[in-house]
């Protein structure tokens, strides 16, 4: 057996111009990591292990049987709100949100895995019902979105209970929902827009608020967006060089390794390394789209489509947050970010989709 033949046999499932897009984003991202963390060893140390363990799970996830993925969708879904479930009763606490467990050697965050498994059992839903779709279908769809969506925004999280609603109701958007209905809901939600302010907490009101006017509290809400636009504002067209962007070293900049770890890019690489991570992204993102369009089957296509668009609404709301266009909400951005749980689901998303799409079709019975 030659080198090539092992090499097809390995990487037979892996989609190469989306795995090699995939490694060139996270090589990048690590050697941002560096600087974003002021050179913490232990930090970057941590980072390449979740790097590791991500990939393993995306290999074990692109070669596993597709008719695993939909026979086990309702039981990730089923045990994602179950942790959603422990995590609001006995989770571990930390700035003001409950949003973690703790399993000895790292906290699990629940609400990263429903990107994975809600979109799975829409998917699933919808290919049980595929003969039969119709509003009372459509309903129960909704009513498997807002458990999960409710309970994340509990804790409070805001920003991944946004993601995996608007997640979830993409998915319900590409199984067939009729636009008249989706005009009527929207109307009913401008009405109700009053009533979901009120029921936001002062943080979330504050941040919405900073976003029209974010100097009229520069030293309290409004300082995270300052401090990233200025951030983005310096790196001009070539940036300030690797490690030495003013804004982090300075410690101006907050939460340099996950929520804002693009400002530091953008300091330090300036517009056109901007361009060039973005262009990355944008491939990743035509070339996922790609694959969902040679799909032949309802629930590989919803799946992967809510995974892909999942992923890159991540992608748009954080860019969106660190140049002042969107308010903050704490949403990591993919492949880039520090973090073990949000790391590892967005591998194995890549992982599921392709997947799906070495396989072109599912079996229906």
């Amino acid at each position: 057996m030659n080198l090539n033949t092992i090499q097809n046999y390995i990487f037979h499932k892996l989609d190469r111009p989306l795995f090699g897009a995939l490694i060139l984003i996270l090589i990048i991202g690590l050697i941002n990591l560096i600087s974003a963390n002021h050179q913490d060893i232990s930090n970057t140390i941590s980072h390449i292990v979740n790097i590791i363990i991500g990939i393993i799970f995306l290999y074990v996830t692109c070669n596993i049987q597709t008719r695993t993925i939909l026979v086990f969708a309702p039981w990730t879904y089923s045990i994602g709100i179950f942790l959603l479930i422990y995590v609001n009763l006995f989770g571990i606490e930390s700035h003001g949100a409950q949003r973690w467990i703790n399993l000895g050697i790292f906290n699990l965050q629940p609400s990263e895995i429903l990107k994975i498994s809600l979109p799975l059992m829409l998917a699933w839903f919808y290919q049980k019902c595929a003969s039969k779709i119709n509003y009372r279908v459509h309903f129960i769809a909704g009513l498997l979105i807002f458990l999960p969506f409710y309970l994340v925004t509990t804790q409070p999280d805001l920003g991944t209970s946004l993601l995996i609603l608007f997640g979830g109701l993409t998915i319900i958007f590409l199984a067939g929902l009729p636009t008249k209905f989706i005009i009527s809901s929207f109307i009913g939600l401008l009405i109700s827009s009053p009533f979901i302010w009120n029921s936001l907490l002062n943080y979330q009101k504050e941040r919405i608020l900073s976003l029209i006017d974010p100097f009229s509290d520069p030293y309290g809400a409004g300082y995270h967006s300052i401090q990233s636009m200025i951030a983005v504002g310096h790196g001009g067209i070539f940036g300030r060089g690797w490690l030495n962007g003013e804004q982090t070293n300075l410690r101006f900049l907050p939460e340099t390794t996950t929520d804002f770890v693009f400002s530091v890019f953008s300091e330090e690489f300036g517009f056109f390394g901007v361009l060039a991570i973005i262009s990355i992204y944008i491939f990743m993102f035509y070339r996922c789209m790609w694959m969902v369009s040679k799909m032949q089957d309802t629930f590989s296509r919803l799946a992967a489509a809510g995974l892909t668009i999942s992923l890159f609404v991540s992608l748009i709301v954080n860019i969106g947050m660190i140049s002042g266009i969107l308010p903050v909400v704490g949403v990591p951005l993919p492949f880039f970010s520090y973090g073990g749980s949000s790391m590892v689901v967005s591998l194995i998303s890549i992982g599921i989709i392709m997947n799906l799409y070495s396989n072109k079709s599912l079996i229906a019975n």
